[in-house]
């Protein structure tokens, strides 16, 4: 069993994996392949990347920061999507997020001083589901 703190698990994670530019991860527990766990870190004004599993929900549990959810369900799977269908949800330390299989999904950082740290649950497989998906019409802005 672990159990940590959220200050022991910054702590713990003393080498960050770079994911793209502001954007890093933390594996904490990747004993059971269905279950793994992540600490991700996002910096202000940076965001993750939009992109959806095939197989395979995520969990997130927002650990500290504020930012915004942005989601659309991608079925039939496609490799693009337009800006108007997402819809935006915000998130702040203590949301818990359940992202659905096939669910574009994305995290963005609102703060402009404070990262934004979330625990990221979902199978190992993940990354290997994983379908990077382009935004038409994307404006941080308007949509």
């Amino acid at each position: 069993m672990l159990v940590f703190s959220f200050p022991e698990l910054v702590e713990r994670c003393q080498t960050w994996t770079p994911k793209r530019p502001g954007y890093a991860v933390c594996p904490l527990d990747h004993h059971n392949p269905e279950l793994a766990s992540s600490l991700y870190r996002i910096e202000p004004g940076q965001a993750n990347y939009p992109h959806y599993h095939h197989r395979g929900d995520d969990i997130f549990l927002i650990v500290s920061g504020v930012g915004e959810l942005i989601t659309c369900p991608m079925t039939p799977p496609a490799n693009s999507v337009a800006a108007t269908a997402l819809r935006r949800t915000p998130v702040e330390t203590g949301s818990y997020v359940h992202v659905d299989a096939q669910c574009l999904h994305w995290l963005r950082n609102l703060s402009p001083d404070q990262p934004l740290y979330y625990l990221n649950i979902a199978p190992l497989s993940h990354e290997s589901d994983r379908v990077d998906v382009t935004i038409e019409g994307w404006n941080e802005k308007s949509t």
